[in-house]
C-alpha cells in the first residue's frame, strides 16, 4: 500500500527518524501512516536535539535521491515538523491569483514544480551536484511570496499579486539553507537563481 509506518515505540528514541521518514517517502513514493504521524507530532519539540549535519544529510538525500519530492514535504506537515522550517512553512497558505495558479497555495505550486523538476532530463541524467542545486533552487525560489503577496488592482481588475518576490526570496532562500547545515557554497548558487527564476518570462514581455 506505499504505506509508511513505524516498527515500534522505540522510534521516539531518534527524533531523526521523522527525517528519515520525509526522505524515504520522496525517494520511494511513500504515503506517512497516521499512527505513525502521531507519534511524530509526539516528539516534535526534540528537533531541537538534532545536530545540524545529521539535518543536512536527510534534506541532501531528499534532494539528489528523491522521485517525488512533494510526497516529502507532505510528511513533513502531516507529522508536525514543518514549523522546524519556517521559511517552507510560510509558503503553506500564502495566497496566488487562481487565474494563473489554479493549482492552489505556494506551498501546493512548489511541491508541483519539484515534482515536474524530477520527470526532467536535466535532472534525471544528472550527477548528485547538480541535482541538489536544481532541487534547493526549485525547493526556495518562491519563499519571497509570503512577504510580497497582497491583493491590489492589476488592469482594473483586483488580484493577488506578488510583485518583486524573486529579490526578497534571496535572503530567506540563504536563511532556510544555513539552518539545514546546507554548504556555503550551495547558497551561493542558489541565490541568484531564485533572484532571476522569472528572467524567461520577463524577456516575452
Amino acid at each position: 500500500a506505499r504505506l509508511l509506518r513505524h516498527t515500534g515505540p522505540a522510534f521516539v528514541d531518534d527524533p531523526l527518524r521523522v527525517l528519515r521518514a520525509f526522505q524515504f517517502a520522496a525517494r520511494f513514493d511513500l504515503t506517512l501512516a497516521p499512527e505513525t504521524a502521531a507519534l511524530c507530532r509526539s516528539i516534535a519539540d526534540t528537533f531541537h536535539e538534532l545536530p545540524v549535519e545529521r539535518i543536512w544529510h536527510e534534506w541532501d538525500k531528499w534532494a539528489v535521491k528523491g522521485a517525488h519530492p512533494f510526497r516529502g514535504l507532505k510528511v513533513l506537515e502531516q507529522s508536525g515538523w514543518l514549523p522546524h522550517f519556517p521559511e517552507l512553512a510560510a509558503l503553506r497558505d500564502c495566497p496566488q491569483e487562481p487565474e494563473w495558479h489554479p493549482e492552489g497555495d505556494v506551498f501546493d505550486h512548489t511541491g508541483y514544480c519539484l515534482d515536474a523538476l524530477v520527470k526532467l532530463p536535466v535532472w534525471l541524467h544528472a550527477g548528485p551536484p547538480k541535482r541538489r542545486l536544481l532541487s534547493f533552487a526549485v525547493l526556495t525560489h518562491d519563499f519571497g511570496k509570503p512577504s510580497t503577496t497582497k491583493r491590489m488592482e492589476r488592469r482594473g481588475t483586483m488580484r493577488w499579486t506578488s510583485l518583486g518576490h524573486e529579490a526578497a526570496g534571496v535572503v530567506p532562500a540563504e536563511h532556510f539553507l544555513a539552518e539545514i547545515g546546507a554548504p556555503q557554497d550551495l547558497a551561493t548558487e542558489v541565490g541568484p537563481l531564485v533572484m532571476h527564476h522569472l528572467a524567461h518570462h520577463h524577456s516575452r514581455n
